[in-house]
């Protein structure tokens, strides 16, 4: 569907930027699409944030469920390989993930800003640690259905 001014719509209603999304993440490597989902918590928390610094006191809302919603995937994401190796760091980083999870509960009874930025800004470090092992990947090293078939949710070759 054409609507006249420059926009296609494909016919199940997606617009050019979703489709373009869809793509992205398509082909995105395991640790690119791991680095998205950080990147998308870190905008959802700084916006938690700026909701409650402006409604204070607002407590649990739709931004906050998020976010619990993106720590819950990110934890569910931190696999070790089938062979053991890298199970210490795997327990690490999802101790890390139950840790920032209470710490939003927490936060959620008093829309404790200071807890929310906080959680961001240890985010923004991690979002740093995957863009740093994203541009060590090397095309062709490790493929999506390689890794998949490993069963690796966290890749710790990147």
């Amino acid at each position: 569907m054409n609507f006249g001014d420059g926009r296609i719509a494909r016919r199940d209603g997606a617009t050019g930027g979703e489709q373009y999304l869809e793509s992205v993440v398509r082909t995105a490597t395991p640790a690119r699409l791991r680095l998205m989902l950080i990147e998308r918590a870190v905008g959802v928390a700084d916006s938690l944030a700026e909701s409650w610094r402006s409604e204070p006191g607002t407590g649990a809302n739709e931004l906050s469920l998020k976010l619990f919603e993106l720590l819950n995937e990110l934890l569910r994401g931190v696999v070790g390989s089938k062979q053991g190796d890298g199970e210490e760091v795997c327990e690490k980083v999802a101790d890390l993930y139950v840790f920032l999870m209470k710490h939003m509960l927490a936060a959620e009874e008093g829309s404790d800003v200071l807890s929310i930025e906080e959680i961001s800004a240890v985010l923004q470090v991690e979002a740093e640690t995957w863009r740093l092992a994203c541009a060590n990947e090397m095309p062709g090293h490790q493929s999506r259905q390689s890794s998949e078939a490993s069963g690796g949710g966290l890749n710790l070759e990147a």
